[in-house]
């Protein structure tokens, strides 16, 4: 069991396969829309099998759009096949799982996901009215963004087919809630995924990276979206599982849940266990740090596990990383400046 000075536990990789998307999300957009070298599968899975050794137990694929990589397959395959291999490290894996926008989950898509093993999708939706839609993808054209918000319903309705089940939290929505812009919308996300028994997570708008030029009056806190779905919705308080992000709060006439994801009005840095490696090879111990570390060195020209094993244990052991909690703490100098890489970047 390996532990950082604070005691945390690494359990969670967040593996990002590309930087790109097919979404301009304000919140999440990148400086530039360069595409970075991407790390090939064999690398990728390398990372996935030390990962696994040293005490990670569930893998989610991340992007940009994880679905534009055209590796998600083969990887998925590539795991698949290893989770069967007797004694294998990826055996350790008891959760996979990947973060879409959902405007590519087309029937065929789902069900190879499905057939490969994946056992969770999580769907970004923040908003069911298409003019609000367009505000928070970042798609002037309502054309397009009409066509953009059907493919995504279409896409949740093509993985509830293919066998991911949303009373077994096989499919959850993440909907990341901006004051004054798409705060109209809850309360029919709520209808939406209580209809479908889907758990819908809120997410308190975040100050990831430099181009949202985020206030913190622009936040709706977490107890003020709880306030404004209490006047429509009875739900009973749940709580938060150790190392979980989100907050539950169940529904008492359906079979969903609602969550949220506090992190800046009740940080969970205390037993977060997230390690994040981008699609070029850099690893980040915090969504908020400023700098990552190299792994190259062990991936390229030819790949070291065994060095790689050790650099990973060696940063994760010294991770000090509590930003969140002090990110209205002025006199902590541990608080990265900016900039702050992009979360299309990150991974999310």
């Amino acid at each position: 069991m390996m532990k950082d000075i604070h005691d945390r536990e690494l359990k969670v990789l967040r593996l990002s396969l590309t930087n790109k998307c097919n979404f301009s999300c304000p919140y999440c957009l990148p400086e530039n829309n360069s595409c970075l070298t991407t790390l090939t599968n064999k690398q990728f899975l390398s990372i996935i099998k030390v990962a696994c050794k040293l005490g990670v137990n569930s893998l989610r694929l991340t992007g940009g759009e994880p679905l534009i990589s055209s590796q998600l397959n083969k990887l998925m395959e590539a795991i698949n096949k290893l989770k069967k291999t007797r004694n294998h490290p990826i055996n350790n894996l008891k959760d996979i799982a990947i973060t879409t926008n959902g405007s590519l989950l087309t029937k065929d898509r789902c069900q190879d996901l499905f057939a490969y093993g994946l056992n969770r999708i999580t769907v970004s939706l923040d908003a069911l009215d298409p003019k609000i839609f367009s505000i928070m993808t970042g798609d002037n054209n309502m054309i397009s963004a009409k066509n953009k918000l059907n493919h995504v319903l279409q896409g949740i309705d093509n993985a509830i087919k293919a066998g991911f089940d949303p009373l077994e939290g096989q499919l959850k929505i993440n909907c990341v809630i901006k004051k004054n812009i798409n705060d109209n919308q809850i309360i029919n996300l709520v209808r939406f995924a209580k209809a479908k028994s889907i758990e819908i997570r809120f997410i308190e708008y975040m100050d990831v990276g430099n181009k949202n030029n985020w206030q913190a009056n622009e936040v709706l806190q977490s107890h003020e979206l709880i306030s404004i779905i209490k006047q429509h919705f009875k739900i009973n308080e749940a709580g938060r599982l150790k190392g979980n992000t989100a907050h539950k709060w169940y529904m008492k006439d359906s079979n969903s849940f609602i969550s949220t994801i506090s992190s800046i009005s009740n940080p969970f840095c205390s037993d977060c266990n997230r390690l994040r490696i981008t699609s070029d090879g850099f690893a980040h111990t915090c969504l908020f740090s400023n700098n990552g570390s190299d792994l190259k060195k062990w991936l390229n020209p030819s790949i070291n596990e065994k060095g790689l094993e050790e650099f990973l244990e060696t940063i994760w052991l010294i991770r000090d990383d509590k930003y969140s909690e002090n990110r209205f703490d002025k006199s902590d100098n541990s608080k990265p400046q900016k900039p702050h890489p992009s979360m299309s970047y990150l991974g999310g």
